[in-house]
């Protein structure tokens, strides 16, 4: 059989003429069926039925459900809940991996030939705190630090 372009419009106009469907002949899946009856379910268990309790009365009046799968249905119906972070403590430290930005004091920061210093007043050592305080002493001029200390850059070849 050929579909043409006749065929298309004339099953247009059938779908169109349908009647409209009485919402409570809507199909459900299991998992739509345990999110309309969510809240009659929490409603139980503020009663004291467990939810093995509430999946086997489920089974018992018609619904095929496993108490693992009500548990991941009803979960999924009350939504994803955000847990708060926890506040990170001064004196933690950020996970192996993570970068973390720490506030360098003006005074720690050596001077740049030709630009004047940020804020020419020093702070003295006793007003520091802990996150201020510098974690390890800058490098002396000429020597390397991180990557490049491993590296030769004068060499051709490696």
């Amino acid at each position: 059989m050929e579909y043409t372009l006749e065929l298309a419009e004339r099953l247009v106009e059938k779908l169109r003429a349908m009647p409209p469907k009485d919402p409570s002949q809507r199909r459900l899946d299991k998992q739509a069926l345990v999110k309309h009856l969510a809240e009659e379910i929490a409603s139980l268990q503020q009663r004291g039925y467990t939810i093995e309790e509430v999946a086997e009365s489920l089974r018992g009046h018609g619904l095929d459900i496993t108490t693992p799968t009500l548990k991941n249905y009803l979960q999924r119906a009350r939504g994803k809940r955000v847990k708060p972070r926890k506040a990170q403590r001064p004196s933690e430290r950020p996970r192996a991996g993570a970068k973390a930005e720490q506030a360098t004091p003006a005074s720690a920061v050596p001077p740049v030939p030709g630009k004047a210093a940020p804020d020419s007043s020093p702070t003295p050592p006793a007003a520091l705190t802990k996150a201020e305080t510098p974690t390890s002493p800058t490098p002396e001029p000429g020597l390397r630090s991180g990557k490049g200390a491993f590296m030769d850059k004068d060499k051709t070849s490696y």
